[in-house]
């Protein structure tokens, strides 16, 4: 073979690519702004965390209308319906409530309607039922609707407890105090929501505990 023919069939050497950078051949990256660094760790993840925990209280809420809705149009409804909705209950709450929810919720219709002149507007039909219950003296007569309507009464004192955080953390927390870190934020929302307790303890205990440690320190040091 001619000088010639062997240098025309050498092979080119190529770069080997396991050597190479990750970051071979790519281009840098813009530096983000503050301002879009903010948006995309923090503004953008609490929206996501806002937006899920609020889908989540409107499914919530939905299941209890689904639940407790006919309580407030007990008197448009006919017998074959409310024993459809007193089943429904009854196969939500099976430890708490009996199979003659329906029954008794066909007598009790009957029964309220008569006194529905005097009902308050103003506090809700689930709490003039009970009222009724109450100053009528039929709870015997009419036990698993008592049972019903504590339940449904329990379920707002709870979302009530909620909200009322919301509003401490509020307060708390403003414009004026934005550099607040998480521990201090959380005594103090703490503190303002279990204020009655708060007001409870004897505060010149602590008072001379906190003047005795400080008039231990050296001067000076």
């Amino acid at each position: 073979m001619s000088e010639t023919g062997y240098c025309s069939q050498t092979r080119k050497r190529q770069r080997n690519v396991r050597l190479n950078p990750l970051d071979y051949g790519r281009s840098e990256e813009a530096a983000d702004s503050q301002s879009e660094k903010f948006r995309v760790q923090n503004f953008l993840p609490a929206i996501d965390q806002f937006l899920s925990s609020l889908d989540q209280r409107l499914n919530v809420y939905e299941e209890t209308c689904s639940l407790f809705g006919f309580l407030s149009k007990l008197e448009s409804m006919n017998c074959d319906e409310i024993e459809a909705a007193a089943a429904k209950l009854v196969a939500e709450y099976k430890n708490d409530l009996d199979q003659t929810l329906g029954v008794e919720l066909v007598q009790f219709t009957a029964f309220f309607t008569q006194f529905l002149e005097d009902e308050d507007d103003e506090k809700g039909r689930a709490h003039y039922l009970y009222k009724l219950l109450i100053d009528k003296k039929v709870v015997d007569t009419f036990p698993n609707v008592e049972i019903i309507l504590l339940m449904y009464l329990v379920l707002v004192v709870t979302n009530c407890s909620g909200e009322r955080s919301f509003s401490k953390m509020k307060f708390i927390k403003n414009r004026l105090r934005t550099t607040m870190c998480h521990d201090r934020l959380s005594h103090l929302a703490l503190m303002s929501i279990e204020y009655d307790i708060l007001r409870e303890i004897d505060f010149e205990k602590l008072i001379k505990a906190v003047s005795a440690a400080r008039s231990r320190k050296v001067p000076g040091l």
